[in-house]
C-alpha cells in the first residue's frame, strides 16, 4: 500500500465512526397520537333512510342510477383543477422531504481551474524576483461542514417532512371526496331547477287558460274588466319569474362545467334535455363514529400535520446543543498541467470540528417557543377537525331524515292541490266559483309543486352530503394511486 493511501485511511475511518454516531439520540418530544373521542354511536337513532350498517361508500353516486351523474364525476376526477393542484402539492412535499434527507449526507464539491499570471515587479522591493508570466493549474475536492446529527436535528426535520408529505396525500383524498360531493350537489341543483322551470311553465299555461276563460266571460258580459285585468296581472307575474330561474339554472350549469374542468358549451350537451331529480338509495349505512375518524382524510391530514409540528420542536431544540461536523479538502496545484499528478503537487486537510452557539439574543429560545405554539395550534386544529367531522355526519343524518318526511308530505299535498285546481277551474267555467278563488287555488298549486320539487332536490342533495360526510370511497381510485405514486412510495396507500 502506498504512503498516500495510508495517510488517507485514518481520516476516512474517523469520518465513518462519526457518521455512525449520527442520530444517536433525538432531542425534543416524541409524538403520540391523540386519544379518540369516546363516542361509539351517533346521537340520533337510525331511522328512515339511515341504518346502523357499515357504510358502503365505493362509487356511491351510482346508487342514484343516473348515467349523466356517473359521467360528470368520472370527468371531474380526471380534469378538476383543484385535484390537480392537490396532486402537485404532493410532489412539492416529496421534494421538501428530499431536501431534509439530504442533510444526512456531506456536501462535496469538485472543480478544476486554470489561470495565467504575471507578477508586478514594480511593487516588489526585493531583487531577483521572476516577473515573467507563469501558469497555475488547480483541481480538487472539498467537503465543508458535514454535520453529524448527534442530537437528531436532521432526523426531526425528516420526521416532520414525512408527516407533512402524508398530510398532503390525505389532502388529495379529501379533495377527491369534496369534488365528488360538489359535483353531485350541483347536479342535483341543476335537475331541481329544471323541474321547477317546468312547473312554472305549466303554471303559466294554466294562467293563460284562466285569462281566456275570463276574456270569454267578459265578452259574454258575465264578468267585469276588473276580473279580466286581475287574470292578466297574475299571468304577467308568473312570466316575470322565468328569467330568474333560467339565470340560476345557467349559473349552476356553469358551476358543474368548472368542477369538471370544461367550458359551459360541452357541459350543456353532456347534460342533455331536462330531466327528473335523481332518486337516492332506499337506505344508507353510517357505521360508528370511531370508524369515521379513521376514514375521513381531513381528520387524517390534520393528525399528520400535528405530528409534523411536534417533530419541529425537536429540530429547533437541537440548535441549543453543540454541532459536531467534519471538514476536509484535497487538491492538486502545479505550474504545468503534466506536473499536477506528482506527489509534491497534492495538498489535503481533514478533521472534525465543534461549534456551539453560546449567545444569540434569545433567537433559539424564540424559535422553540414558536414551534411549541405551532404544535399546540396543530393539536387544537386536529381536535376541532374531529368534532367538525362528527358534526357533519350528525347534521347530514338529521337533514336526510327530515327531508324524507318532507317529500312524503309534499307528495300528498301536491296531489290534493292538483285535484283542487282542476275542480276549481271547471267550476269557474261553470260560473259557480269566482275568479279570485280560482287564482288563489291556482297559485297555491304552483307553490306546493315548487315546494315539492325543492324537497325532492334537498333529499337528493342530503344523500350526497351524507356520503361526503362519511368520508370514504377514495381507497380504490386512480387519484389515490397517483397521490401515493407522487409521494415516492413513502406514504401508505
Amino acid at each position: 500500500m502506498s504512503p498516500r493511501v495510508i495517510s488517507l485511511a485514518r481520516p476516512l475511518a474517523i469520518a465513518a465512526v462519526m457518521a455512525g454516531l449520527a442520530t444517536a439520540c433525538k432531542v425534543g418530544p416524541n409524538y403520540t397520537t391523540p386519544q379518540e373521542l369516546p363516542t361509539h354511536e351517533w346521537s340520533q337513532n337510525a331511522q328512515g333512510p339511515v341504518t346502523a350498517d357499515q357504510p358502503d361508500l365505493h362509487e356511491w353516486w351510482k346508487r342514484f342510477n343516473d348515467p349523466i351523474l356517473d359521467q360528470l364525476i368520472a370527468q371531474a376526477e380526471v380534469s378538476n383543477a383543484k385535484l390537480e393542484m392537490a396532486l402537485a402539492n404532493v410532489r412539492v412535499a416529496l421534494g421538501a422531504l428530499g431536501v431534509s434527507e439530504s442533510e444526512y449526507w456531506p456536501s462535496i464539491k469538485t472543480g478544476i481551474a486554470y489561470s495565467r499570471n504575471q507578477t508586478n515587479i514594480n511593487l516588489i522591493p526585493s531583487t531577483g524576483v521572476e516577473s515573467s508570466p507563469f501558469s497555475v493549474w488547480t483541481a480538487g475536492v472539498a467537503m465543508t461542514g458535514w454535520e453529524i446529527d448527534v442530537w437528531g436535528r436532521v432526523a426531526r426535520l425528516v420526521e416532520s417532512s414525512t408527516a407533512s408529505l402524508a398530510a398532503d396525500v390525505e389532502d388529495v383524498r379529501d379533495a377527491l371526496i369534496s369534488v365528488r360531493g360538489q359535483v353531485g350537489a350541483t347536479y342535483m341543483k341543476v335537475r331541481t331547477l329544471q323541474v321547477q322551470l317546468g312547473i312554472l311553465e305549466t303554471a303559466i299555461v294554466n294562467a293563460r287558460t284562466t285569462c281566456e276563460l275570463a276574456l270569454a266571460k267578459f265578452t259574454a258580459g258575465t264578468n267585469t274588466l276588473l276580473d279580466l285585468n286581475e287574470a292578466r296581472q297574475d299571468l304577467e307575474t308568473l312570466e316575470a319569474q322565468l328569467p330568474q330561474i333560467e339565470a340560476d339554472l345557467a349559473a349552476s350549469i356553469f358551476s358543474v362545467a368548472q368542477l369538471c374542468g370544461t367550458t359551459p358549451e360541452p357541459m350543456v350537451k353532456l347534460l342533455g334535455p331536462r330531466s327528473v331529480i335523481p332518486t337516492g338509495p332506499a337506505s344508507v349505512g353510517v357505521g360508528i363514529p370511531t370508524e369515521l375518524l379513521r376514514r375521513r382524510p381531513d381528520v387524517r391530514s390534520s393528525e399528520r400535520r400535528a405530528a409534523a409540528a411536534v417533530a419541529t420542536i425537536g429540530a429547533t431544540e437541537a440548535l441549543n446543543y453543540p454541532v459536531f461536523s467534519l471538514n476536509g479538502s484535497f487538491y492538486l496545484a502545479a505550474n504545468q498541467f503534466g506536473s499536477m499528478f506528482n506527489s509534491p503537487s497534492s495538498t489535503y486537510g481533514f478533521g472534525p470540528s465543534v461549534s456551539w452557539l453560546v449567545f444569540q439574543g434569545g433567537y433559539v429560545e424564540s424559535l422553540i417557543a414558536q414551534s411549541k405554539g405551532q404544535a399546540q395550534v396543530a393539536l387544537a386544529s386536529y381536535r376541532d377537525t374531529v368534532l367538525e367531522a362528527v358534526r357533519d355526519v350528525e347534521t347530514s343524518i338529521s337533514n336526510l331524515v327530515q327531508a324524507q318526511r318532507e317529500v312524503e308530505s309534499y307528495g300528498e299535498a301536491a296531489m290534493l292541490a292538483q285535484s283542487t285546481f282542476e275542480l276549481a277551474q271547471a267550476q269557474y267555467a261553470a260560473g259557480t266559483v269566482d275568479l279570485d278563488r280560482l287564482i288563489t287555488i291556482q297559485n297555491n298549486l304552483l307553490e306546493v309543486q315548487e315546494d315539492m320539487a325543492s324537497s325532492q332536490g334537498a333529499l337528493a342533495t342530503d344523500f350526497v352530503s351524507l356520503y361526503r360526510a362519511l368520508g370514504g370511497g377514495w381507497e380504490q381510485t386512480a387519484v389515490n394511486q397517483e397521490a401515493t405514486a407522487n409521494a415516492g412510495g413513502k406514504v401508505t396507500p
